[in-house]
């Protein structure tokens, strides 16, 4: 089934009173096929360790927020914090300047920026981008970022699709096993990339992922459970900070595709 999106077209959506109480919504809509080259799709994971909760700029404007019905800034996007949840957001595709400031009503360094650095994607493609290594206190930064191009499997409705993305910074490269077949699913994953899409044995029920040095083969304490629904293409990463007892190794997981 095609999906379609609605895109409001900026400045021209209003309402109209028409009767007291009684209103009428002349907002425009551009309807847009998935994929369309007139846009280029983010989504954004902040994987730095400490980082402080932050929201997402596009050349100074608001990329990413959580409002409340006032319409002040109540939240943002901390260590692990993954915009949007589903879906992605929709840029133009040319050269941007991709920033992220610590929230304004923050009791810390409120408004301050912490990241700052020039992304450019292109029209029509989708795109996983990830800051991460450990966040510098001294200097309050987000130290770096990783864009990855999200090129959609060919999902359907009785598989499942995934890929491992490795952000352990620091760390070596990851192998991902299904603890219930033996099967090695992502082999050598080095920081900073992401593995081929793989099909997972067992769709549609409650598996067990287990994830190891790639190196000497020992396996990571921290497992993945998961039930991950036919037809959808899901993302796993590794998070944490090597030698970090704060920080150690991690795991998450967001849908990339469905």
């Amino acid at each position: 089934m095609k999906k379609i999106l609605f895109i409001f077209a900026i400045g021209i959506g209003i309402f109209t009173a028409c009767k007291k109480g009684e209103l009428v919504e002349n907002t425009k809509y551009e309807k847009l096929e998935p994929g369309s080259t007139k846009f280029a799709y983010l989504k954004l994971l902040n994987a730095s360790p400490g980082s402080p909760v932050v929201n997402f700029y596009i050349n100074g404007t608001k990329f990413s927020s959580v409002y409340t019905s006032s319409g002040k800034e109540n939240g943002g996007f901390g260590y692990n914090g993954l915009f949007p949840d589903l879906g992605y957001a929709y840029t133009t595709p040319k050269s941007q300047t991709l920033s992220a400031k610590i929230l304004d009503n923050a009791s810390i360094n409120p408004g301050l920026e912490v990241f700052n650095n020039s992304i450019v994607p292109e029209g029509g493609k989708y795109y996983s981008i990830i800051t991460n290594g450990l966040y510098n206190t001294t200097t309050k930064q987000i130290p770096n970022y990783t864009v990855i191009e999200d090129v959609r499997p060919a999902t359907d409705t009785t598989k499942v699709f995934v890929r491992l993305i490795n952000m352990y910074s620091g760390g070596p490269s990851v192998d991902m096993i299904d603890l219930t077949t033996g099967q090695t699913l992502a082999k050598a994953v080095p920081t900073g990339t992401a593995s081929s899409w793989f099909i997972i044995p067992n769709p549609g029920q409650s598996n067990k992922y287990a994830f190891k040095n790639s190196t000497t083969s020992v396996a990571y304490s921290v497992s993945l459970i998961a039930t991950l629904t036919k037809g959808r293409a899901y993302t796993v990463y590794t998070r944490g900070v090597a030698g970090n007892t704060t920080y150690p190794f991690d795991l998450g997981f967001y849908t990339t595709f469905y």
